[in-house]
C-alpha cells in the first residue's frame, strides 16, 4: 500500500525594528562673552520642552514593551493557526473522516452535470465547514471573554481542569470509550441536508462535523484549550480557522481532480493506529498543564525528572505500539511491519533516547519549553561535577 504524507513547514516571522537616532551638537565659542540681563520677552520654548531624563526613558521603555508585546501576540496567533492547520490534517486521517472524503466528493461529481458544478458544490461545502468551526472558536471567546482568557494560563484550577480534559481525550483515542453527540442532532442535520441548494450543502457540512465529533472532538478540544490558555482573544477562532481550512481544502481539490481519489490509500486498521498515536501525544501534552498547576501552587512534587520519566514511558510505549508489540481494543491484526511504520518507530525511539540524559540534568533545549524549570531538578550531574 503506497501513501503520500505531507511534512508541514512551519513559518517563523521575525520583525526587526532598528530605530535610528541622531543627535545635534552645537559649538560654542568662549571668546568675547558678554553678560546681559534677561528680558521678559525672551523665547523660553527650549526650556519648556525639557523634561526629566527618567520620564523620557520611562516613555521609551513603555513604547518598546508595547512593541514587543504586540509582536509576541502576532507570533502567538501564527503559532495557533499552524497548530490548528496541523490538527486539521491529522483529523483527516481519523476513521470518522477519511472514509467520508471519497464518498462526499463522489456525491458532488454525480449530482452535478459538469465538473464546474461539482467544484462549486465542493467549495461551498468547504466554506460551510470553515464557518461552522470558526463560529465555534468565536463562541469560546464570547463565553469566556478577554479577561478570563488572559487569566487561564496562570490559573491553577483551569490548568488542572485542562489536564483532566486532555487525559479524557487521550483515553478516548486509545479506545476506552467514544465521545459522541446526541443522535437527534445528527438526524435533524441529515434531514435538513436533503433540502438541496446552499442550505442543503451547509447542513451536509454540519452533519459531517457532528458525526465525526467522536474522532475530531479530542483534537478540537486540545486546540481550543491551547488557544484559550495562550491568552490571545482571537486565539480560539484563529485555531479553528486553521483546523477548518485543513479539512476543507481536500474536498475542493479532489472535486477538481477526482482521479486523485484513486491514489488515496484504502481505509483500514492504519486509521485506528493514527488515532492511538494521537492518544499518546494527547497524554504527553496533558502533563504540561499538570506541571503548570504544580508551579502555580508551589507543591514542588512534579519535578523535572518526574515529568521526563513519564514522557520516556509514554513515548517508549508509543514506539512499542508502532512496532506492533502493543495492541488496543480496536486494533486490527498486523501481518507485517510496513517500512513507513518502522521509520516512525525509529523516530519515536530516538526521541526517547534523547530524553534519557535529561534525567541527570541535560538541558534538552529542543523540548525545554514543555519541561518544568531546571531549578526543579533534584539531581543535576553538571552541578555535582562543578562541586568537585
Amino acid at each position: 500500500m503506497h501513501s503520500k504524507y505531507i511534512i508541514f513547514l512551519w513559518v517563523l516571522i521575525l520583525f526587526i525594528i532598528t530605530p535610528a537616532m541622531a543627535q545635534d551638537t552645537a559649538a560654542v565659542s568662549l571668546n568675547e562673552i558678554e553678560f546681559t540681563d534677561i528680558e521678559a520677552n525672551v523665547d523660553t520654548a527650549v526650556t519648556t520642552d525639557v523634561r526629566p531624563i527618567n520620564e523620557v526613558n520611562a516613555g521609551k521603555t513603555r513604547v518598546k514593551m508595547e512593541n514587543v508585546d504586540s509582536k509576541e501576540k502576532v507570533q502567538s496567533l501564527w503559532t495557533t493557526f499552524f497548530g490548528g492547520l496541523i490538527g486539521g490534517f491529522a483529523a483527516l486521517l481519523m476513521p470518522c473522516i477519511f472514509p467520508m472524503l471519497p464518498l462526499t466528493v463522489s456525491f458532488f461529481t454525480k449530482s452535478s452535470s459538469d465538473k464546474r458544478g461539482a467544484l462549486m458544490k465542493a467549495i461551498l461545502y468547504g466554506v460551510s465547514i470553515i464557518v461552522i468551526y470558526v463560529a465555534l472558536g468565536l463562541l469560546v471567546t464570547i463565553l469566556f471573554g478577554s479577561v478570563a482568557l488572559n487569566a487561564l494560563s496562570t490559573n491553577g484550577v483551569f490548568n488542572f481542569f485542562f489536564f483532566l480534559l486532555l487525559v479524557v481525550f487521550a483515553a478516548s483515542f486509545l479506545g476506552a470509550f467514544g465521545i459522541t453527540l446526541p443522535s437527534t442532532w445528527v438526524n435533524k442535520m441529515d434531514a435538513k441536508s436533503d433540502t438541496g441548494g446552499l442550505f442543503g450543502i451547509f447542513f451536509m457540512a454540519a452533519t459531517l462535523a457532528i458525526v465525526s465529533f467522536s474522532c475530531t472532538g479530542p483534537i478540537i478540544g486540545t486546540l481550543l484549550v491551547q488557544a484559550a490558555s495562550s491568552g490571545a482573544l482571537l486565539g480560539p477562532a484563529i485555531g479553528m480557522f486553521g483546523f477548518s481550512i485543513a479539512l476543507a481544502i481536500p474536498f475542493a481539490l479532489f472535486a477538481l481532480f477526482p482521479s486523485g481519489l484513486k491514489a488515496l490509500p484504502k481505509s483500514g486498521g492504519w486509521l485506528n493506529s493514527v488515532k492511538v498515536v494521537l492518544g499518546f501525544l494527547e497524554l504527553a501534552f496533558a502533563l504540561k498543564f499538570l506541571s503548570n498547576v504544580d508551579l502555580a501552587y508551589h507543591w514542588n512534587w512534579f519535578d523535572r525528572e518526574v515529568f521526563l520519566a513519564l514522557w520516556i514511558v509514554i513515548f517508549g510505549l508509543m514506539g512499542l505500539y508502532l512496532l506492533g508489540k502493543l495492541k488496543f481494543a480496536h486494533d486490527s491484526q498486523i501481518q507485517h511491519l510496513s517500512v513507513l511504520r518502522a521509520f516512525f518507530a525509529i523516530v519515536v525511539m530516538a526521541f526517547v533516547v534523547y530524553l534519557i540524559p535529561g534525567m541527570w540534568g541535560a538541558p534538552l533545549k529542543s523540548v525545554s519549553a514543555f519541561l518544568p524549570p531546571s531549578a526543579t531538578q533534584d539531581f543535576d550531574l553538571s552541578n555535582v561535577q562543578n562541586n568537585f
